[in-house]
């Protein structure tokens, strides 16, 4: 039943992202006439942010699409990392984007330039509508993978740009306040750094293979030698994810010597898979000192 679930919400993510990628090149063209036409620098800004969505978004889909294959003989594994490799482009992407949002924005402070507000308004409120609706299509309550996470920021930041650009051209319509357009466009710049930081944050530390946020290495050991009286130690643990949602364990350990090696072995990957969500894990049974530490201490 598991596998089955997997494979419907693994279709149905990449529909998703099908639909995203369409609504967003379509709005994208969209807000790049009318930012030419309107000389509007947060307009331009916010789509030039959904180029890199949109590129986001297809390495995203991509990505999925891969993560699903079966491993081989090159790739024991199979392509699950691609995911997150994935959401490390997409993090550096916001960088960058939030970059060249803050050079122009100073060049607008030095040459202001004259903003058609009302081409502004039209394009950035059908902007925000489109936004909304690729958030609703993407977003999930239940969503934990961080591929898919990284491409919902980056709407998130799409939202944020069109948001802005409407109240620029509020702003210039009430006050005739043309320093605004660049002032908003810094804000949301900060904002996308800021999401920037946690998808790059999230994904090196998958790609560093470090352990992961639920896992901890001290309550593995102290859970499996509570509920197993035959398990005498548990050392040389190690844990890391493959993917955001897809952990990795091995570990060593030490049983009395009366113990039954294969119950005893089934026992702690029971334990690792319904009290760690721990499928995929390699256990060495020892009955005597430890090999490792007998090859080190020679």
């Amino acid at each position: 039943m598991t596998a089955v679930h997997n494979g419907k919400h693994s279709i149905a993510a990449s529909k998703r992202l099908i639909y995203s990628i369409i609504i967003v090149a379509i709005t994208m063209l969209m807000e790049i006439a009318g930012g030419i036409i309107s000389h509007s620098l947060a307009l331009l800004s916010d789509a030039g942010h959904m180029l890199t969505d949109l590129f986001a978004l297809i390495l995203s889909w991509v990505a999925h699409k891969f993560s699903v294959k079966k491993s081989d003989s090159q790739r024991s594994y199979g392509y699950h990392r691609l995911q997150i490799i994935a959401a490390f482009v997409n993090g550096l992407t916001l960088f960058l984007i939030a970059a060249v949002i803050i050079i122009e924005s100073i060049k607008r402070f030095i040459f202001p330039v004259h903003v058609e507000w009302k081409i502004m308004l039209i394009i950035a409120t059908l902007g925000l509508i489109s936004n909304i609706i690729v958030f609703f299509i993407l977003h999930s309550k239940c969503e934990s993978n961080i591929n898919i996470k990284s491409a919902v920021l980056h709407v998130i930041g799409d939202i944020l740009g069109s948001v802005a650009a409407i109240l620029a051209s509020v702003i210039i319509m009430l006050t005739g306040w043309q320093v605004v357009d660049p002032i908003l466009s810094v804000f949301v710049s900060v904002i996308i750094l800021s999401s920037g930081y946690k998808i790059l944050k999230n994904s090196c530390h998958i790609l560093l293979e470090g352990t992961p946020e639920d896992v901890s290495a001290e309550e593995i050991k102290s859970e499996i030698i509570s509920k197993l009286p035959e398990v005498i130690d548990v050392h040389h643990i190690h844990a890391w994810s493959l993917s955001d949602n897809y952990f990795i364990l091995t570990m060593h350990a030490k049983i009395k010597q009366n113990g039954q090696h294969t119950n005893i072995l089934y026992e702690i990957k029971k334990i690792l898979l319904n009290r760690f969500e721990i499928a995929h894990s390699t256990v060495e049974i020892e009955y005597d000192e430890c090999v490792d530490s007998k090859i080190l201490k020679h």
